[in-house]
């Protein structure tokens, strides 16, 4: 049985708390509650108290965590649903019919890797700041406001938090944001390293350090990358954790 989330519930934390598919979905539904306009949560159960799946769908954007769900029902319903672009682990894809967008690395964090650069790392005070310099970084940085919007809601919320690395004079040469910050776990993105800045290490050094930043407060960590890059993660101490699939509903 499928219904509407209308509050969080201790079944609902439990199920979503337990890895970083449900970690996403857990901090969407902190940040964005069950009275935002565009932002829903449903529940899958098996007739009694059991959890076995929990669907959030934000802005046409759709994440799915699982745990033994009734994949016939769940199929249906999603059928029924307006979105653009789901995302899972790729053994929950496996089961639906969608096509494949793009599959992503996952990479876990087990231990920094230490480099010998001299940077200095900062939290972000401005989320304008943040969408600048990512902007310098990456040609498919559109909608400022709405990018901006989204951030800022999670910051105040405490479901997400960015950071600056910079030159021992403090410029800001690069950035990343700790997203879906839960109890138990954060997914890390929006890393990026202005041009100029790129091949000194900054990137992986911010990446390392926000990691254990958030592992001393008790969090699995976790970010999702290109396979041409888990190498480079790799390097400075994530290690491959499976794959996640972006799936985009078409006509089908």
């Amino acid at each position: 049985m499928i219904r509407l989330l209308e509050e969080l519930t201790p079944a609902f934390v439990r199920l979503c708390g337990e890895d970083i598919f449900g970690s996403r979905i857990l901090a969407a539904a902190r940040s964005y509650g069950f009275q935002l306009a565009g932002s829903q949560f449903w529940i899958q159960s098996d007739g009694t108290e059991k959890l076995t799946a929990a669907l959030a769908l934000v802005d046409g954007f759709a994440l799915l965590r699982t745990d033994g769900a009734d994949w016939e029902e769940l199929a249906v319903f999603l059928k029924m649903l307006s979105w653009d672009q789901l995302q899972c682990a790729a053994e929950d894809a496996a089961h639906l019919p969608y096509p494949t967008d793009w599959i992503s690395c996952l990479m876990s964090f087990s231990a920094a890797k230490r480099t010998s650069i001299s940077a200095q790392i900062s939290p972000a005070k401005d989320v304008g700041d943040v969408y600048d310099l990512l902007a310098q970084c990456f040609s498919d940085m559109k909608d400022r406001a709405l990018w901006m919007a989204d951030l800022a809601l999670r910051w105040r919320r405490g479901t997400a938090e960015s950071w600056f690395i910079g030159a021992v004079d403090g410029s800001p040469l690069g950035t990343a944001s700790a997203f879906a910050v839960t109890e138990r776990h954060a997914f890390l993105g929006a890393v990026g390293t202005l041009p100029e800045a790129r091949g000194q290490g900054f990137a992986g050094e911010l990446a390392a350090r926000l990691a254990e930043i958030q592992q001393a407060r008790g969090r699995a960590v976790w970010l999702s990358c290109r396979a041409e890059l888990a190498e480079f993660y790799q390097s400075v101490g994530f290690e491959p954790a499976g794959n996640m699939i972006t799936m985009r509903k078409g006509d089908c």
